[in-house]
Order: C-alpha cells, then structure tokens, then sequence
C-alpha cells in the first residue's frame, strides 16, 4: 500500500477505532460505576462492621481498665491497711501496758509490774487467732513469746530469718524510730506451713519504763489473700451491657471467677470439660501475647446453640491472675442484617436510573466523534507532509549528537572524581564511571532515579538540601557531605562541588556535580582528635578538653550571667585496690565510675577524666544566682555518691568504693581555669579530711586554712633536724600511788608560734608520711631512755609506753626496726609497750603475725582509747594484748553519766576475763580514782598525779 492510499484508509479506519473505543468506554464506564456502587455498598457495610466491633472492644477495654485500676488501688492498698491495723494493736497494748505500769508501779516492785503486764498481753489473739503481743528488751532478749515461751529470757539479738536479715536488731532500730516509723519487715515461719518462712510486717513501740519494745505483725501473704477476696467478691456483681462480666484464672489454672459458668469456680483446668479448658487457656494466651480481643463461641443454653462472643484479657502479675472481660456480639449482627437490606434496595433504583443516562451519553458521544473524524482527515494529510521533511532532519542532527556525546563520556569516565548531572527535578541525567561503579547499577538504571533510590534517607535528605540551594537559589556549594548507601555499608565522606547549569536566557536546566571521596582523610582527622581531647581508656573528655570547655563557659557565663559548677571526684582507697587486684582491674573500675558518672549530668555538661583516679563534672547554666547554681550542683553530687557508692563486679568480684568530692560554684570572669581547678581540689581534699565518702563546697575560708596546713607541713618536715621536737612522760601509776610506767608523749615546740597542740601536728604527719621519720626518731628516744631508767634503781622496774601508727606499723621492716633499735640501746624489751589503736586491728591477718613475732621478744601490747572504736570482741581475744586503756572521754563524766560509768565497769570486767591489765587514762579528781577503784580498776594516768613532763623534771620530782 502506497502513501496516497495510507492517506484514504487511515481516516476511515481512525472513524471506526474512535466510534468502537467510545462505545467501549461508555460500555466500560458504566459497568465500573454500576461494580463501584456495590463495592461501596460493600464497604460501608464493613465499615459499620468495623464500627460496632470497635465499640465494643472499646467498652471491653474501657470495663477492663476500670477493673484493672480497681485491683490496683486494692492491692496497692494492702499493705497500708496492715499498717494500720498494726499501729491499732500495738496502741492497745501500749495503752494496756501503760495502764498497769501507772496502777502498780508505787505499789509492787518492778519485776512484778513486768510480770503483770506480760501476763496481760500473752491470751490476746487477733487477725483470726494469728495475731500475738511480744516483748522484747533493747538488748535483744525475748520478754514475750506466746508462740514459743520456751525461748522467753533468752538473749538473741542475732537470730536471722532466711534470707540473712537480723530480726530482732531489726525490730530493736525500728522501736529507736519515730512512732509513725516503727515498722521492721522480716519473714517467720508459717502457722499453717511450719517448715517454710513467709514476709511478715511487725510494727513495736518502745515501752521505756522497762526499756522494752512492744510490738505485733501478721503475714502479708493472708492480707493479700484477704483483698483478693474483697476483688473476687466485688468483679463478680460487676457486669456491664446485657451480657458483659469478668472472669479471673490464677497461675495454677484454677478458675476463682467465671461470669459465664459459674459452676466452673473453684475447678482446675484439667478437672473441667476439655473444650471449656482450651478455651480459658486461650484466653490465658491472649493475655500474655498482649492482642487486642478474641472471638470465640459460647454455648447459649437459653437458645440451645453456640453465639459469638468477643473476650479481652490482661495479666495481673502481682497475684498471679488473669483477668477476661467478655461480651456477646448479638447487635453487632442484628444491626448488620438491618443495613444490609437497606442497601440493596437503594443499589437496585441507582442501576436503573444510570443505565438511563449511559444510553444517552453513548449516542451523544458517537455523534461527536463522526464530526470530529471529519475534521482530522484535513490535518493528518497536512501533517504527514510536514512531518517527513522534519524526520530526515532530525536524524543528521541525531548523529553529530550522539558522536558528542560519547567523546564527552570517554572524557568524564577517565578521571577519578564522581561526576553527575542532576534536572530540575533532582533526577539524574548523567553519571560517570566512579558513580556507576558506587551505585553498582548501568547508567541506564540510574537516568530518571533520585537519590532516594540509592542512598539512605537520612542521606537523601541531606543531598536534596545541598542540591536545592544550586537549583533554587542558583548558589555554587562547596561542603562536606556523609554518605551512606540504601543497602548499608561503609559511611563515606565527599567533599563535593555543586554548580548550576544555565540556558542562555539565564534559566537553571540542570545541576552539575563533582565529588571527591575524603573519608580515609576525615577518619585520620579523627582518630588524630580523639588522641588530641580524649581518654583513651575511659573515652572521656581529658584535662586538655576540659580546659578548653571550662575556658569557653567562662566566657559564655559571663555574656549570660549563668552560673556554673565544677565537681571535683576523687576514688577513696583506689590504690589499695590497684595494689591488691592489679592495674587491670583498676582500668575496669574507673571505665565503670566513666559509665555511671554519664547518666549523673545533663546532655551539655562535661565528664572529664583528670588523672588517674579523678575525674571532673562540668555543669552548665546552672541559673542566674549561686545559691541555685550550688544546690543544683549538690543534688548531681549527692547523685554521684549514691551511684558510686554501689558495688562494682571486677573480674567476678564485687567491689565497694567511695568518692570524695569537692563543689566550686562559678560566674563570668571572677577566676581562672586553673583556680577554679584548685577550688574543687581543695573542696575534694577537706571532703576527704572529713572523713571521705562526701562532698565540700569550697570557700575562701578553706584555702586559708590549706596554705596554713602546707606551711605546717613544711616546718614540720624541718622540726626534727632542727631538734625541736621532744618526748615527754606521763606517769602511770597503781592504787597506792607509785609509778609503774610512763607514756611517751611527743611535743613540738616553734621557734615562733611555740608549743603547737598535738592534735594540730600528729594527725598531718600521719598523712603526710612524715609520722615514719618522727616514729622512728620517737621510738629511739623513748629506748635510749629507758635503758637509762634501767640502770637506777629507783626507775628499774618502770615501763615505757611508745604509740604507734597504722601507717608504721604496716612497714614491712616494722619488726626489725623495733628489734635493732632496742638492742642498739641495750634496753630491755620487756620493759617497751607498744600502744596501738582499735582501727589497727581490723586487718587481724596483716596485725597479728608481726604482734606475735614481737610478742616473742618480749615485747608489751597495750589497746589505746579502747570503746572508742568499733573493735569485735572475737579479734580481742585473738590478739596478744598485756592491757587495755579506758578513753579519757569515759573517765571525764564518769561521776554524771550512767552510760560512761557502765562502760568503764564493762571494760574493767572484759580485762578482768581476759586476764589483762586496765589502765584509766585522764583521771584528774580524786573522785574519779574513787569510783574506778570501786569498779576494779587499780591502775591509773592523769593530771591528778602528774602532766607530762620532760624525763629530767620527772627524775629530779622522784628523788624529792
């Protein structure tokens, strides 16, 4: 077929395709309205469907919260109730025992006062006869016992449950507490279970005619079972609808509450039918599988058949429930019939009335399309003139084309750099070789994808704004860009140049970019900074980052007037721990006090690790005034403690530090970093004088009183080469008054500030170290002057007491030193005493091999301050003591004070039973020698027969 005859047939055959489409897609068109109305009749019945399901596990979920929160507040509610009924008891029992006391007190001696109160308090039962009054003393003997008065008068402050806890020094802190306070929480054995324990809540008061606590409890378990009841009783008269209820299954798959069968209540799953136990067991799974509801069938005994009915279940965890609420799903299926009958009555009258209106539109559209064939027939032949002469044109145009096209990819394929070309859509136009190759996909693959389609969507994002300010704004971009593929991988960092491409009218057509890839390069850069400004071995900001940060919150405080707070942190003991576990596990313990500190501070305050075992918390904007800023930085301080405070686990160990921190508060330009810096550490060196395991602010006070303590430190370290320490002796002398012994005392008298105070030089040279060459000087002298003593007759017999220091006394060499310098002097070691401190013998395994080893040269042991620590009585004996030594602190308010007069007499027996000496130290009234002689004390040291004095004095008083 030629051309001309193309050009006759094709509008005849273009006048029958267009008549066939048209009634075609009449035809088309109404069958798709017509099937839309019923799929949209369809879908409104589902939605209705929808809706009444969804009200209905509402209201299954809405009864369910409201059971829910009413268990809750029931059984939240227990344990206050038997607070309650606890301080009632005992009130009654403290009214009882108050009663008696106040009637018979004047009229019968106490023991039969004790005995009328006790016998009124053993027959009373309470709390359905589990309930019992007992009496115990404050030392911790049982007074009364009614479940086991064979155990009444026994001492047994150290009786334990199960679990370890001490019940009776439990109960006896707990009467010490304020009456609102007094409850003690331990587990006793079970009436109806004697051989297990059960959690028992005891409340007592102190009764202090007798000193003793009275006091009552009762299991939390029957309490528990009492409230579970109370819900049991109170979900059963719950209903909700027509045919809503609860019911409840415990952990053993026993049925407690069943709204639809009741005769199934008290049954276990495997003694119930079959059906009915997997489908409580389903019920049992939906709880724990957290679904919204379940639809199950139920027999409806009434209809003699099964109904629909929806269940949704939660766990009560606390007792072991689970608790279904259900509801039948009968209007759900009246109300869907109802509709459905409506529907299809409205669809019928709408098929007729649009088979109408398509019949119409067919007729008109036909009409349209032989007039507008017509028409076109003139066109085409017009057209496929035009057009032929156009088609061999643009194929010459199409060859050079291409031959450029090609030239310039060879060209862009052969560099390095990532080359792209990207429309005004952001879709690519072009890619070189390297995009392709990054991409993995043909060029083909990537003309008309975003960057969506290759890359992440956090990168994507990123790419589009760096993009949108070439096409939009017309901008040259030169940035950095982190890049991260859509199906993973390696991050990569571009350092990529992004130009827009214009028509000549100044029109953007395309964006044209170039990237180059510097992720090895950003990688050194960061490894090189984190070396730079962090701890490697905590990954925590170093002393140089902080620095720098402290320098620019200076300067930011002071353009905000916000204040600030440095924490300074310092481990207690951490090297005794790197000297017993090894540095290894000292590398762990600071990595774990780096991780805890972390969750102390905010998002935009510094955790710094100083040195070694100290780190430092920078806090920011902290307010506008100091006394905000510092209370905010006690708060995290406080925080800090409690969290270091918590044991660590070092290579399956578990270990206890404690931190001494110190608080310096800061604004603007009012210090320096370094002197903010030597704040804190001062704040953090007076916490650890306190006594560690707290925290100081600092303040000016305190860093006088530090350059006061460093010039001390520094004439000390002077005074023993300028010879201006000496010894000085007490007497000790027996009960008739002759002298027995001396004590060797140490003074320090100052070319300029004179005698300084004991108290102000000793306790720094211990811990400054300086307490090894002055002991070691103290010991010298004391031996070279009792070898003196020897050699007269009058002094022959007399002992020499010489104090020494933990820190001495740890010495590997200790032993040896105190050998070599008694035969040095030729004195006599069995006339040397080595007065030693309660803190000393803690560590009995270090102690008492070196004690035995001078023990077996003779050498005395004397227990300085004794009661003033807290020493066990089972090391006491261990150690190989000659003498005790009552404090100065007892013997002052001996004469006023019952409780220091019971000590002292307690220590005179412990001496006695040890077969030890006992010495009283600070005896200066003769009333006071009276009252330790009557308690057996027949040694004594003070200012009633002496003050220290230098050895000459105390010679030359003896010979007048």
């Amino acid at each position: 077929m030629n051309l001309s005859d193309k050009a006759r047939t094709v509008p005849r055959i273009h006048l029958i395709g267009t008549l066939t489409i048209v009634s075609v897609l009449t035809v088309l068109l109404g069958s798709f309205f017509a099937w839309q109305n019923l799929v949209d009749q369809q879908k409104s019945i589902e939605r209705l469907e929808e809706a009444i399901s969804r009200q209905l596990v509402e209201r299954l979920q809405a009864e369910m919260a409201l059971a829910l929160d009413f268990v809750e507040f029931t059984r939240a509610g227990t344990e206050a109730l038997l607070r309650q009924e606890l301080v009632e008891q005992v009130d009654q029992a403290m009214a009882i025992a108050e009663g008696i006391y106040r009637s018979a007190s004047g009229h019968h001696p106490p023991e039969v006062v004790q005995r009328l109160i006790v016998e009124a308090l053993r027959p009373v039962r309470f709390f359905d006869g589990r309930g019992y009054y007992f009496i115990d003393d404050m030392t911790g003997r049982f007074i009364l016992l009614p479940t086991a008065p064979h155990l009444e008068g026994r001492l047994m402050p150290d009786n334990q449950d199960d679990t370890g806890h001490f019940i009776m020094r439990g109960l006896i802190e707990a009467a010490r507490k304020p009456k609102e306070q007094s409850f003690s929480r331990y587990r006793w054995y079970r009436p109806d279970d004697p051989q297990h324990m059960a959690d028992k809540l005891a409340y007592v008061r102190h009764f202090p005619p007798f000193d003793w606590l009275i006091g009552t409890g009762d299991y939390i378990h029957e309490w528990e079972a009492r409230q579970q009841r109370a819900v049991l009783t109170r979900l059963r008269s719950q209903r909700f609808g027509d045919s809503g209820g609860f019911s409840v299954i415990d952990r053993d798959g026993r049925v407690l509450l069943s709204a639809e069968a009741p005769e199934l209540e008290g049954k276990r799953l495997d003694d119930i039918p079959p059906s009915t136990a997997q489908l409580l067991r389903a019920f049992a799974e939906l709880a724990d599988s957290h679904q919204e509801v379940l639809r199950y069938e139920w027999p409806d005994r009434s209809a003699g058949a099964t109904l629909p009915r929806l269940a949704f279940a939660q766990n009560i965890p606390e007792w072991g429930w689970t608790l279904i609420a259900t509801v039948a799903e009968k209007a759900l299926r009246d109300e869907l019939s109802r509709e459905r009958l409506d529907a299809e009555e409205v669809n019928g009258d709408r098929l007729l009335k649009f088979s109408a209106v398509i019949g119409i539109v067919l007729l008109i559209a036909m009409s349209a399309s032989l007039l507008f064939s017509r028409w076109s027939h003139r066109l085409f032949r017009a057209y496929h003139e035009e057009n032929a002469a156009q088609r061999e044109a643009l194929r010459q145009q199409a060859g050079k084309l291409r031959e450029s096209e090609d030239r310039l990819a060879t060209i862009l394929d052969s560099v390095e750099a990532y080359i792209y070309i990207k429309d005004p859509q952001y879709r690519y136009r072009y890619a070189n070789r390297r995009v392709r190759e990054l991409f993995g996909r043909e060029l083909d693959a990537i003309i008309g994808e975003r960057d969506e389609s290759f890359f992440d969507p956090d990168t994507a994002r990123q790419l589009l704004e760096n993009d949108k300010q070439v096409i939009e704004h017309g901008k040259r971009v030169a940035v950095e860009e982190r890049s991260v593929l859509r199906d993973g991988g390696e991050a990569r960092t571009f350092l990529s140049i992004k130009l827009p491409l214009r028509r000549d009218d100044g029109e953007i057509y395309a964006l044209c970019g170039i990237s180059t890839d510097i992720t090895q390069r950003k990688r050194m850069e960061d490894e090189i900074r984190q070396l730079a400004f962090y701890d490697p071995l905590t990954g925590l900001a170093n002393r140089r980052l902080l620095a720098d940060r402290l320098q620019q919150q200076l300067l930011a405080s002071a353009r905000s007037g916000q204040y600030g707070a440095l924490l300074f942190i310092d481990l207690d003991n951490f090297k005794t721990l790197n000297d017993t576990l090894g540095h290894d596990a000292g590398d762990l313990l600071l990595q774990q006090v780096a991780h805890r500190l972390g969750f102390c501070v905010r998002q935009g305050d510094t955790v710094a690790r100083f040195g070694g075992d100290e780190f430092v918390c920078m806090l920011n904007d902290l307010g506008n005034s100091a006394a905000a800023a510092a209370a905010h930085a006690k708060t995290v301080g406080e925080k800090i403690l409690e969290l270091l405070r918590q044991p660590f686990r070092i290579h399956s160990r578990i270990h206890v530090s404690t931190p001494s921190i110190g608080i310096t508060v800061f604004a603007g330009h009012q210090a320096t970093v370094e002197e903010l810096l030597k704040q804190a550490d001062m704040a953090m060196y007076q916490a650890k004088t306190a006594g560690r395991n707290g925290l100081r602010f600092f303040d000016p006070q305190m860093q006088a009183r530090l350059q006061e303590r460093a010039t001390l430190e520094s004439e000390l370290r002077l005074a023993l080469d300028a010879g201006q320490l000496s010894l000085y002796y007490q007497p000790q002398v027996d009960i008739d008054g002759r002298i027995t012994g001396v004590e060797a005392l140490l003074r320090w008298t100052h070319p300029q500030r004179g005698p300084v105070a004991p108290g102000d030089f000793i306790a720094l040279a211990e811990e400054t170290g300086l307490i090894l060459p002055i002991g070691a000087w103290v010991l010298e002298s004391a031996c070279e002057q009792l070898r003196r003593w020897s050699a007269a007759p009058a002094t022959a017999g007399w002992t020499v007491s010489v104090n020494v220091s933990a820190l001495q006394f740890q010495q590997a060499d200790f032993v040896d030193l105190v050998i070599d310098t008694l035969a040095r002097h030729g004195a006599n070691p069995h006339r040397l005493t080595l007065e030693l401190t309660e803190s000393m013998v803690h560590d009995i395994d270090h102690t008492l091999p070196r004690m035995h080893a001078l023990k077996a040269h003779g050498i005395r042991f004397s227990l300085d301050d004794f009661g003033t620590g807290y020493s066990s009585l089972a090391y006491l004996k261990r150690l190989p003591l000659d003498e005790l030594k009552i404090d100065r602190s007892f013997v002052r308010d001996l004469l006023t004070d019952p409780n220091d007069a019971l000590i002292a007499q307690t220590i005179v027996s412990l001496t006695r039973t040890l077969g030890l000496r006992v010495i009283a130290e600070g005896v200066e009234t003769a009333a006071q020698r009276q009252a330790l002689i009557a308690q057996g004390c027949l040694h004594f040291q003070g200012y009633l027969f002496s003050p220290p004095v230098p050895a000459e004095r105390l010679t030359a008083g003896l010979a007048e």
